[in-house]
């Protein structure tokens, strides 16, 4: 879980990122209730694209990213 990091430090360029939600954080390294999925800062819209879907702010927002891995040679 220590390649997890807070929301507020993600790149806002269009960067593919890993995106955790979570209803519940009691530490920075404990997710409860979290889904995962792939998306990026959408610049023209100022919001988070999560699945090829605009989040508004009354959706759900990410609270965690981390870079995706390398890709395999």
């Amino acid at each position: 879980m220590s390649d997890w990091r807070l929301i507020k430090t993600a790149p806002k360029m269009k960067t593919l990122l890993l995106f955790a939600w979570t209803e519940m954080v009691d530490e920075p390294s404990h997710l409860r209730n979290w889904r995962m999925g792939t998306g990026f800062w959408h610049r023209g819209y100022e919001e988070w694209e999560w699945e090829g879907r605009i989040l508004k702010p009354y959706d759900w927002q990410p609270t965690h990213w981390m870079p995706l891995p390398e890709p395999p040679p």
